[in-house]
């Protein structure tokens, strides 16, 4: 009982200090305080404090609501809470800013199950195949990725015609894209070209 009990004392100091190194980190005086408002909150976040992380969230997005990862945080936030509404709006708004192509991948990530627990199937396939093609594009689809995937792609309500050649279809299309591209070319084109996956435009 009393390993349980300091273990548990254990976990809560580290929890603690984490937090407050956090704090007091984005106190410091960052050159971009949303930048260390959002750092506070991915921790909060890691550490399954997900109504503290959504405050640092707010936070940042009210310091800069230009700041483009906070608002797909924060739809995670929502996305935890069982906010599926929420979380599609905000995520929405923060792929309209500026983003690494790694959040916009994972935002669409987000989004698909956002669609999928509201019962919205085809939305929920439409954003997984952008993650898809941008996970293919960007070398992120390890085969732990197309597992999940695949077993998303298999709870929807869809045809199981549709499941199988959308999965074998975006992986073959989005690889053959890729394989064909110059790779001097595809230095220079790469951002553009993953935006326009990215809002379907590919």
């Amino acid at each position: 009982m009393s390993k349980k009990i300091n273990r548990i004392r254990t976990t809560a100091t580290i929890i603690g200090l984490s937090l407050i190194t956090a704090a007091m980190l984005t106190g410091c005086g960052t050159k971009d305080e949303a930048a260390g408002l959002h750092q506070t909150g991915t921790v909060a976040f890691v550490l399954n404090k997900d109504k503290a992380a959504s405050v640092y969230f707010e936070k940042a997005i009210d310091s800069n609501p230009q700041y483009g990862p906070s608002y797909i945080m924060l739809g995670d936030c929502y996305l935890r809470e069982g906010k599926y509404k929420e979380a599609i709006e905000i995520i929405s708004k923060g792929l309209n800013l500026e983003l690494e192509q790694g959040h916009i991948r994972l935002a669409h990530r987000k989004l698909a199950r956002a669609y999928k627990e509201l019962g919205n199937s085809e939305k929920a396939l439409e954003q997984i195949t952008i993650y898809t093609r941008m996970s293919v594009w960007q070398d992120k689809f390890t085969a732990q990725k197309i597992s999940d995937t695949e077993n998303f792609v298999a709870e929807l309500d869809l045809p199981e015609e549709e499941k199988h050649m959308a999965m074998d279809k975006i992986i073959e299309e989005s690889t053959k894209a890729k394989s064909v591209q110059n790779p001097e070319e595809q230095t220079k084109e790469e951002t553009d070209i993953l935006r326009m996956l990215s809002f379907g435009l590919i």
